[in-house]
């Protein structure tokens, strides 16, 4: 593939750098939730590689618009270099490779480098196993997520997706390999990830929806004074103790308990530790720097959660405003996919502009990105880590385990794999044609004699002559499969009004709940004998 300076310049370094940012926010963040006593490395070193190579592929949407976009000049015309046919199609193609390149190498991650780090580390026990067991039996599990996801490729590969034209089995079969040949895989591929992209819409759907409500306003809101908290502990600590006192006094003095005061004793002295533990933590706080700084802290805080809200809010309109497009000019049978776009679209507007300063729109699809994982990990942190609504582990700061860190990674993974569907939902118009135009001829007839031709320059799509607008290889990926398992696209479609209605919901709750305090999901009775044998760290 063959690029002019500028289209390198403006394809290449904005995702190296995006790239390296992508990593150092992958090993950070989740820094922030590994344990730090029972964490192994491979296992976190395995959730910073798949985080990263998942949210490449949302750092590639960018450079697909670009460069569809960079094809074109103002005036509608096709740049000199990319004039020919041959040309724009061979770059078409090297997105198109960079695409299934991620997209597989997410697959591996999905299907085998997970799993079997999950089982790997799940055979661990206090007498130290054998390692060769432990590869043996995390091999055994894994090989039932290769068997699906073989079973998976198989269905998309074979299963003909529209109805087949010829008569004989025999016919069928052959036009079966025939399309396989000349889709280069597309199907299987495309199957697997729709699957992927419905557990992640599942996701997006109860995770992203909540944070996205619950998140901004947490910022805002702030939380409660710690010095007002402490205060009501240490309260809190004098009545539990009194009681406690009292009935091992009376214990002492009359040598026995009834049934009922030895259970009440029992659950003041797990109070107790709770209290204790959360004094301690509440006490670190108080002592740690960002407490300290909290007079400059707190108003970046507001700040980031107003930018937020505010992103978070454009982005709900924009969505409500294309899924009442697609209701109003497209139908399920073609997966609610959009050949024009009628209704005016803020996130779309704002994007084909930003795109004309150089690189603000791919900065801005960056934050949107961001700010739905940020979202997802607060909703998993509030809602905790699930597999089919079981709830499995807590995400807490420095106390979630390596199987915890694992699945939380697996659920980020499904969905920032969705985002991309989910910004072609939001931005229809710009992550299918970016900023694009198209001349059309105006015929002017005043007369016989005075016939008048003359060019506007339009937006894409063009109507009538598609071809003169070139589609991203994202929207082609997703339009195509639309039209041929339309199933995917209306499941899609269905899912993002869940998405308004629960981060609706969500809002409602976030505004009428208490202010969550210092401590809010720190403490777990879990801890209790992990305090007891590791000192508390300050």
């Amino acid at each position: 593939m063959w690029l002019p300076q500028g289209a390198t310049v403006g394809a290449v370094v904005p995702f190296l750098v995006a790239l390296l940012i992508i990593i150092l926010f992958s090993w950070f963040y989740l820094s922030r939730y590994r344990n730090r006593y029972e964490s192994e490395r491979s296992s976190f070193v395995t959730s910073v590689i798949s985080l990263t190579i998942v949210m490449i592929t949302s750092a590639l949407l960018p450079v697909d618009i670009f460069l569809v976009s960079y094809m074109k000049s103002s005036n509608g015309m096709f740049q000199p270099w990319a004039s020919e046919l041959s040309v724009r199609e061979s770059i078409e193609n090297s997105v198109l490779y960079c695409y299934y390149v991620a997209y597989g190498f997410v697959f591996f991650c999905v299907f085998i480098m997970i799993p079997f780090m999950y089982f790997y580390y799940e055979e661990k026990d206090d007498d130290e196993q054998d390692s060769n067991d432990r590869i043996c039996t995390a091999v055994k599990f894994t090989s039932v997520f290769v068997f699906i996801a073989s079973a998976l490729l198989l269905v998309g590969a074979f299963v003909p997706l529209k109805p087949a034209t010829n008569s004989t089995e025999w016919e069928k079969i052959k036009d079966m390999f025939e399309n396989l040949g000349t889709d280069r895989g597309e199907d299987a591929i495309s199957m697997v990830l729709s699957i992927l992209c419905v557990l992640g819409m599942l996701n997006l759907v109860f995770y992203t929806a909540f944070g996205m409500s619950s998140w901004p306003i947490g910022l805002i809101r702030g939380t409660s004074s710690a010095r007002i908290q402490s205060e009501e502990v240490q309260s809190r600590n004098i009545v539990i103790q009194t009681r406690i006192n009292a009935l091992r006094d009376k214990e002492r003095i009359t040598s026995r308990l009834t049934p009922k005061e030895k259970r009440i004793l029992n659950q003041l002295e797990e109070e107790e530790r709770t209290i204790r533990m959360e004094e301690q933590l509440v006490d670190q706080h108080r002592n740690s720097w960002s407490y300290k700084c909290r007079t400059i802290l707190r108003p970046i805080e507001i700040i980031v959660g107003v930018f937020a809200a505010c992103l978070g809010l454009v982005l709900w309109v924009s969505l409500l405003i294309t899924n009442i497009d697609r209701d109003i000019h497209s139908e399920m049978k073609t997966g609610y996919a959009l050949q024009n776009f009628s209704l005016p679209n803020p996130i779309d507007l704002l994007l084909v502009q930003l795109q004309k300063v150089f690189p603000l729109d791919y900065i801005l699809i960056l934050i949107i990105t961001w700010l739905l994982v940020l979202c997802t990990m607060s909703g998993i942190r509030n809602l905790g880590i699930r597999i089919f609504c079981f709830k499995m582990f807590k995400l807490r700061k420095q106390k979630t385990p390596p199987q915890g860190l694992l699945l939380t990674c697996a659920i980020l993974m499904l969905s920032v794999l969705t985002f991309n569907v989910f910004l072609y939902t939001v931005s229809p118009q710009y992550t299918t044609y970016g900023s694009q135009h198209y001349i059309k001829p105006v015929v002017n007839a005043t007369d016989e004699l005075d016939i008048q031709v003359k060019a506007e320059v339009h937006s894409c799509p063009d109507p009538l002559y598609p071809r003169n607008c070139t589609m991203t290889r994202n929207s082609v990926l997703l339009v195509r499969f639309f039209y041929k398992a339309w199933y995917f696209g209306a499941f899609y479609h269905w899912a993002s009004w869940g998405y308004l209605l629960i981060s609706g919901l969500a809002l409602l709750y976030a505004l009428i709940r208490k202010s969550r305090t210092v401590t809010e999901g720190m403490v777990d009775r879990d801890d209790f004998e992990e305090s007891e044998d590791r000192p508390m760290v300050r």
